[in-house]
């Protein structure tokens, strides 16, 4: 009995050092971003980030460049990332699906920034593609592209287990076979998409190879320099300008709160296909 209540002491303790680090950091966000956030208001959302010392401004070219990145690397990964994982899932046993699915693994613990480095060299140097939202899009699908394929096999293999068989018994081809797995499995796929999106979203490594360090240029075409939230935050947060400093504030909240969102529609998720 005094052994049982031990151990439930030590794992109470453990779990309160566990998420010490991260209510001090909310909490430090909450009280250095959240005023700046009210004082600007809408305009903190939709507008230009100040110069130094002129104001607040606002985080909405940064915001506007985040969510045309997460798009683009959505696009380009999502496609990937469920193709592979039905490799993996319906070919399991043969070499290159073992293959693939070590790349996979392997690619989630690959240095970001070496990631970026290759992306510059490239697109941006090689290719011509420019410091852009693209090259940054690309830069990010590739960090992506793990995330969201390791998420979809591991749903897609339950799917597979409980369909398989009933699908080939009642004479269904291979593409309809194909076609109900995914189905069954579209939960799970899409909790990996929310995890990945989340994971890109907060990426700064990347940007600073593929982006550009102007922060007030809006989006009018696919190629024009734009950069994104994070990669604000790590050059205001160094500034001697108290209105950059405050600037980074809230846009660190801003970007942490809509991480946790994502992440929380990505648990929601799988509790529904549990």
């Amino acid at each position: 009995m005094v052994k049982d209540k031990l151990i439930f002491f030590l794992a109470f303790i453990s779990t309160i050092f566990l998420f010490l680090p991260f209510t001090w950091l909310l909490s430090v966000l909450l009280i250095k971003g959240a005023p700046v956030i009210f004082k600007g208001g809408l305009e903190f959302l939709t507008g230009i980030p100040p110069l130094p010392g002129d104001g607040l401004g606002g985080i909405g070219t940064v915001l506007e460049g985040s969510i045309f990145m997460a798009i683009i690397a959505s696009l380009i990964s999502i496609p990937i990332s469920i193709l592979t994982a039905l490799y993996i899932v319906m070919y399991e046993g043969g070499l290159f699906a073992k293959i693939l699915r070590f790349l996979v693994d392997s690619l989630v613990e690959f240095p970001t920034i070496i990631i970026g480095i290759s992306v510059f060299i490239i697109f941006v140097q090689n290719l011509k593609l420019g410091l852009n939202g693209i090259s940054g899009a690309i830069a990010l699908s590739i960090i992506m592209i793990p995330y969201t394929t390791i998420q979809a096999i591991e749903n897609l293999r339950q799917s597979k287990d409980e369909y398989l068989e009933v699908g080939y018994s009642l004479g269904l081809t291979d593409s309809n076979v194909i076609k109900l797995i995914l189905s069954e499995g579209r939960e799970g796929v899409i909790t990996g998409i929310l995890i990945g999106i989340a994971k890109i979203f907060g990426e700064t490594a990347p940007l600073l190879f593929t982006t550009v360090t102007s922060f007030n240029i809006f989006l009018r075409t696919l190629t024009s320099p734009i950069t994104g939230v994070p990669s604000l935050i790590f050059n205001f947060a160094f500034s001697p300008y108290n209105n950059w400093l405050d600037v980074a504030w809230g846009a660190a909240l801003i970007l942490a709160l809509t991480v946790t969102i994502l992440f929380t529609l990505a648990r929601i998720f799988t509790r529904r296909k549990l």
